[in-house]
């Protein structure tokens, strides 16, 4: 069984500037996850991830607290193939599955899902629910009717 790992930022997405969206967004993301591990560290989401798997072995998954859409069935399937990645259309990384944790490094930023592609010989998979992140308001305009029940209640 893997573990979830879920960066977030506990100030919130500074895009966004919103806290209470961030919060909500998170916690559509742990309702798909179930039981997951959330990392907040200053040094950087690489870092913060580096950091939480340098204590575990085995199967992980990691997904960014952003992705409001994300279904259970989705990430079944990320796990299922690991190693596998979910790019955002900006060509980030939104989620990635190991098969097991002492295989992270660090790649983030731009351009990082071709990065993990190579290094880990990872599948792309195109999953809406994990590739659509919300970074910007028109983001959220745009997957405003998949959003889970946080995002939802929040938005209304």
């Amino acid at each position: 069984m893997a573990t979830f790992v879920i960066p977030f930022r506990s100030n919130g997405k500074t895009r966004l500037g919103d806290q209470q969206l961030a919060r909500a967004m998170l916690a559509d993301v742990q309702a798909a996850t179930g039981d997951a591990l959330v990392i907040d560290d200053p040094g950087g989401q690489g870092n913060a991830i580096a950091a939480a798997l340098a204590e575990l072995s085995g199967p992980v998954t990691i997904v960014n607290s952003d992705v409001p859409c994300v279904t259970a069935s989705e990430l079944a399937e990320l796990t299922a193939n690991a190693p596998a990645l979910v790019a955002a259309p900006d060509g980030t990384t939104n989620a990635i599955s190991l098969r097991d944790a002492r295989d992270f490094q660090p790649l983030y930023g731009e351009g990082s899902a071709a990065r993990f592609q190579e290094r880990l010989g990872a599948q792309k998979l195109e999953l809406p629910g994990l590739r659509d992140d919300v970074d910007t308001w028109e983001d959220l305009e745009r997957v405003r009717e998949r959003v889970g029940a946080n995002t939802r209640a929040y938005l209304e």
